[in-house]
């Protein structure tokens, strides 16, 4: 599989294409093939080095994205294979004013702050 990392700072020739294994999904997890994402302005602030929370060198940039399930560890009863799926930064957000519960999650990416 191939993916796209970054390095803050590092300007947009700081953005380049990794090969991987295929992963396989663990407990709770699930495999997606992402089939849309988008180089958003968060992504761009990171590329020119601005952005305001320590970020990971070589992180992978998907702020939002959107995929297919392909794969699932054990433990799910929720999810299946072939279901369609999305990726936002603050996924438990639905409107108004923005708190500490409605950004952070358990289990938040590691380059966000909560």
């Amino acid at each position: 599989m191939r993916s796209y990392h970054l390095d803050s700072g590092a300007g947009i020739d700081g953005l380049a294409i990794r090969w991987h294994d295929d992963p396989v999904p663990g407990p709770g997890q699930v495999l997606v093939a992402v089939r849309a994402v988008s180089l958003s302005y968060r992504e761009l602030m990171v590329l020119r080095g601005d952005y305001v929370l320590p970020v990971k060198p070589d992180v992978v940039p998907v702020s939002d994205g959107s995929g297919e399930i392909v794969a699932i560890g054990s433990g799910l009863r929720t999810a299946r294979v072939g279901d369609r799926v999305t990726a936002t930064l603050f996924p438990n957000w639905q409107d108004g004013p923005r708190s500490a519960p409605s950004t952070c999650r358990s289990g938040a990416a590691p380059w966000t702050a909560c």
